[in-house]
């Protein structure tokens, strides 16, 4: 499926817009039904509305289009006719019926140059190319667009002419020339968005989509689809519309996405069907048929490509019967009927044949030739006659200049004795000056007197206004110093309570320090002595360790020791973020990230099992550091307590209940009594670093971040803590 619709530039009046919604058909059948009289005003009116019905209402087009024509030949309006007839050419236009389409745009064409109407002249002249492009006659169509640009630039009408270049611009995409089809309708375009023609702006948009389609640029193509079809819809132009659902489906169908193609094609089709636009029916049944043939529905695919077929025969359009027939021949192809696939593909070669040949394309290139030579024939032309035209000029200027040379002469004299009358009205002048002069003095002396009596008056005033400025100066320096005094005081009490502060500031910092100073003994204590441990052993009794037990100890300590590194690096970038102020910070975290954490770092622990249970997703609104820092020291705890401990197992778990997250761990130990957990509930309790220190910090670490714990055990059955959030 190969056929697009073009968008074919149709002039309709010399304006180049006429607005074709159902409230300009309103209001203007309204204004129709007040001006009863049979006169030219009312055949302009018919016009109009006939315009306003373009893509619509083909119908209702040509019922008045006939009625302007009819009263135009009562009123022998000449104008009216022409109009009237390019209004049917209009519409056969649209419905795909092109032989009457050419014989009124004739018939229109001959009234518009016996009236001389330039306008209507180009219009015609544009709208019979259309005619001719449409049925795949491109070196005609082309010699009409040609004169239409002729008559603008003569009328000085380039507006007009924009729209032929558009025209051209088709020729130049049906013949692979994208670069120049692409400017044309670029240039097309900007015209039209000046003029604020939304049909033509909506053309433009389709032209340049279809350039790019042909190039094989799916993504701009279907963008200036989409704009097309969107100012179609605005403009409730169903010509436009009908052929925008066309293009999209057309270009969807060359992607291979044949599910949007077909909803597109079937939108056109109904479109088509109701305006009885036969090439938009041919092209759209071809289109729906392509659809069933690629999903080889042959027996529905059949009955569409034939129609699509009967009307491009019956209209005489060789590019959709080309596809048609191409169709055709893949369908009997697929049903196995060689015959039939065999004298359809031959039709097809022989009207691609018919529409590219070698004459069509030499043809196109001789009238391009031609063309511009006329063109330059007739600029030449022009400038002889004008240059003939400066000479007559340049004769009858130099013989005006002569007459005017003997007039001078005669007034020479008297401009001599106008002269001298001005030289002696300026000595009077002169005189009455000088008197004027000494009464402007007299003037003057008799205001400076008045100046300095003033002037003895203001200096008596300024004595009175300074002495009155020395007592306000007193009573503002009093203020100023009370103000002073009051500013001191008020100074005093703002830094006695900033020192406050910092006291209290500086207390703070004391306790942080300790506090992390307690953190970094007890969490790097117990790796160190691990490894220590290590170290001693292989330095003082080498011989008790076997080859196996030795490698499996090296590689127990390297990982005890990364986790040592790993704990320190945590730490210290704990204490970077807290050299301020030792506060948590709050954030929302995943409790598997930290249970996957803790792991890695007990993991040398080989004869201990640690099982951590946590549901997917369950979070957490919390300081990271100061939980990982409580689980590490509950954990290392608990390890603590199961060193005599048959099959050791510590279970760490996370769940939430009534709207409260909660974290346990269980060791299955010897247990404690409550006296060994007074650390972790009482601040007065005594602490060293080998008791009591861990579960201190434990508890202030909670604290801070709004953790409650509890603890459960019984000597014999093992400990659980529960932290509450």
């Amino acid at each position: 499926m190969k056929t697009k619709l073009l968008f074919i530039l149709l002039l309709l009046a010399s304006r180049l817009l006429f607005s074709q919604s159902n409230k300009a058909i309103e209001d203007l059948t309204a204004e129709l039904q007040k001006h009863t009289t049979s006169d030219t005003t009312r055949v302009m009116l018919i016009l109009k509305l006939t315009v306003a019905n373009y893509g619509v209402n083909p119908t209702n087009m040509q019922l008045r289009a006939e009625e302007a024509i009819q009263l135009s030949n009562k009123l022998n309006f000449k104008k009216g006719q022409a109009e009237g007839y390019k209004m049917l050419g209009a519409k056969y236009i649209s419905v795909g019926d092109y032989q009457k389409a050419e014989a009124n745009f004739q018939t229109s064409l001959k009234l518009f140059e016996e009236s001389k109407i330039y306008s209507g002249i180009i219009i015609c002249n544009n709208n019979l190319g259309s005619v001719a492009l449409m049925q795949n006659k491109y070196p005609e169509a082309l010699v009409y667009f040609q004169n239409s640009i002729r008559v603008s630039e003569k009328a000085k009408l380039p507006k007009l002419a924009g729209l032929a270049y558009s025209n051209i611009g088709v020729i130049y995409t049906t013949q692979k020339k994208f670069d120049l089809a692409l400017k044309h309708f670029q240039d097309a375009l900007s015209i039209n968005t000046t003029a604020n023609s939304a049909d033509g702006i909506a053309g433009g948009y389709s032209n340049i989509a279809s350039v790019y389609l042909d190039m094989k640029n799916y993504d701009k193509a279907l963008e200036f689809y989409a704009k097309a079809l969107a100012k179609d819809i605005e403009m409730n132009n169903k010509v436009g519309m009908a052929r925008d659902y066309g293009n999209l489906g057309l270009a969807y169908a060359r992607q291979k996405i044949y599910e949007p193609s077909f909803e597109n094609h079937s939108k056109a089709l109904k479109l088509a069907e109701e305006l009885g636009s036969k090439k938009g029916i041919a092209i759209n049944n071809a289109g729906v048929g392509e659809y069933y043939l690629q999903k080889n529905r042959l027996d529905e695919a059949l009955p569409f490509m034939m129609k699509s077929k009967d009307i491009a025969l019956e209209i005489g359009t060789k590019d959709v019967l080309r596809d048609a027939y191409l169709g055709l021949s893949d369908i009997f192809e697929k049903k196995g009927i060689a015959d039939s696939a065999y004298l359809y593909f031959k039709k097809y070669v022989d009207v691609k044949e018919s529409i590219d040949n070698e004459n069509n394309q030499k043809q196109l290139a001789r009238l391009e030739i031609q063309y511009e030579f006329d063109t330059k024939e007739e600029k030449y032309k022009n400038q002889q006659l004008l240059d003939a035209e400066n000479l007559k000029q340049g004769q009858l200027l130099l013989a005006l200049n002569n007459a005017k040379l003997s007039v001078s002469n005669k007034e020479r004299d008297l401009v001599k004795l106008n002269y001298l009358k001005t030289q002696a009205d300026l000595k009077a002048e002169q005189i009455q000056g000088i008197s004027n002069k000494k009464q402007l003095v007299a003037a003057e002396n008799e205001v400076k007197l008045k100046k300095t009596e003033v002037e003895i008056a203001n200096l008596n005033l300024a004595a009175k206004e300074t002495q009155k400025w020395f007592y306000v100066s007193g009573l503002l320096l009093l203020s100023v110093i009370g103000g002073l005094l009051l500013y001191q005081r008020n100074t005093s009490q703002k830094a006695n309570k900033k020192l406050q502060a910092l006291n209290t500031e500086l207390d703070e910092a004391n306790k942080a320090k300790i506090r992390f100073m307690g953190i970094l003994n007890h969490d790097l204590r117990s790796p160190v002595a691990s490894l220590l441990q290590f170290l001693q052993l292989q330095q003082e009794s080498p011989e008790l360790l076997d080859e196996t037990n030795k490698k499996r100890l090296q590689n127990k300590t390297i990982t005890s020791v990364e986790n040592l590194l790993v704990s320190m690096e945590d730490l210290l970038l704990w204490s970077k973020g807290q050299m301020q102020n030792f506060k948590p910070f709050l954030k929302k975290i995943e409790i598997k990230s930290i249970f996957e954490d803790t792991q890695r770092h007990f993991e040398s622990q080989e004869h201990i099992k640690i099982n951590f249970l946590s549901p997917e997703n369950l979070t957490l609104q919390t300081d990271e550091n100061y939980l990982k820092t409580i689980i590490r020291n509950l954990t290392g705890n608990a390890i603590g307590a199961l060193s005599n401990t048959e099959d050791p197992t510590i279970i760490w778990k996370a769940w939430e209940e009534n709207g409260q997250k909660l974290i346990s761990v269980t060791d299955n130990g010897p247990g404690a009594t409550n006296d060994q957990f007074k650390a972790l509930f009482s601040d007065s309790e005594a602490i060293g670093i080998k008791s009591g220190l861990g579960l201190h910090l434990i508890r202030d670490l909670a604290k801070a971040i709004n953790c409650t714990i509890s603890v459960k055990s019984n000597p014999g059955e093992g400990t659980t803590f529960v932290l509450s959030f």
